[in-house]
């Protein structure tokens, strides 16, 4: 049976532009009732934000021959087309850059139980019907801060010229050097990769957003997580911790990535081009050295209490390793001063 859960009214209308003259006329009463009656059938296959016709039939390569634009003689006119009538309810979620299965599901937990009892047959059914709306991320790039901080950017969006945020810096943004991107990991482990010749910012714990400043949420603390951070070509700034203050309309808080068991792994760090952001103060000890035979360094700091039930656990171990850059056994890392108790290693 025909599922249209994916079916965006207004992106429809922003790429077939030519169909709201005869909304208005009244031969039909909306841009869904055209793509059911007549665009569906005619091969239109921009629908959605989400929904990407060449990334469906190259991720289920066992599709193609059954659309009519690769078989004149095939039963469904595009991919699109099988989608709705199957491959939404098979719970196919390849079907666009702009969503990462296995990233959403990682990223909001609170989603497999509901997926195990069959309320939805995968996290790309919830996002469509209630993650977008919700705010949430599709992929580990932070698309909500993208837009805030390139507002030029936002009416092309809005219009459809541009599907995402997204979109731009890997089409546009990422090849301009006044363009910065930040992304994110979730609670569990994982492999974040910076990318573009500006300011890449490499966050290995989950993010959100706060409703009520519009500021990050850090959602884990990097605790039992083993993520791998890998910088691009340009700057790339590695953040094992943050400082945040009313400079970014929140009150303060400070943010430590990292305490206990758990470490980021840092690759193709650049010294003098590239940084590492954390949490340090006067009272302090920061130790950098090498390891592995002085292939690599590790950066371990203090250890921290831990709490349990409420009560403060002395660390088991005077230094905790809160990173270690991979093949930088040779480096020798500047301390430099930053806002609050933020400070950066250079």
């Amino acid at each position: 049976m025909a599922n249209y859960a994916i079916f965006d009214e207004q992106y429809y209308l922003s790429q077939y532009p030519w169909v709201k003259p005869a909304i208005d006329a009244g031969v039909i009463k909306s841009g869904l009732e055209h793509f059911q009656k007549y665009g569906q059938a005619a091969g239109l296959t921009k629908v959605s934000r989400y929904f990407d016709e060449s990334t469906y039939l190259a991720d289920n390569p066992e599709i193609a021959p059954f659309v009519s634009t690769v078989n004149p003689n095939a039963p469904f006119a595009t991919g699109l087309d099988h989608f709705i009538q199957y491959g939404y309810e098979q719970g196919r979620s390849q079907v666009s850059p702009e969503y990462d299965e296995a990233f959403y599901i990682a990223n909001n937990r609170d989603l497999l139980p509901f997926i195990q009892n069959g309320t939805f047959k995968n996290g790309y059914q919830h996002f469509i019907q209630f993650g977008i709306k919700d705010g949430r991320f599709g992929t580990s790039f932070f698309e909500s801060e993208y837009l805030q901080q390139n507002r030029d950017i936002v009416p092309f969006v809005n219009s459809g010229a541009l599907k995402t945020g997204r979109e731009h810096y890997f089409k546009f943004g990422s090849s301009d050097p006044s363009r910065s991107a930040t992304f994110v990991g979730t609670s569990g482990n994982d492999i974040i990769t910076g990318s573009g010749v500006g300011n890449a910012e490499l966050i290995g714990v989950e993010v959100g957003v706060e409703r009520v400043y519009g500021a990050r949420l850090y959602e884990s603390d990097g605790s039992n997580e083993f993520d791998t951070l890998t910088g691009g070509i340009g700057r790339d700034k590695f953040v094992l911790g943050e400082y945040q203050d009313f400079a970014r309309n929140v009150p303060f808080r400070a943010s430590q990535f990292y305490i206990g068991p758990g470490f980021a792994t840092i690759r193709n760090f650049t010294q003098g081009q590239d940084s590492i952001e954390l949490l340090v103060d006067s009272s302090d000890q920061l130790l950098v050295f090498p390891i592995n035979n002085n292939r690599d360094l590790a950066i371990q700091r203090k250890g921290f209490p831990t709490f349990e039930n409420g009560v403060s656990v002395p660390s088991t171990s005077p230094f905790d390793t809160i990173g270690v850059i991979e093949g930088g056994g040779n480096l020798s890392l500047n301390l430099s001063p930053g806002p609050g108790l933020e400070r950066l290693l250079t």
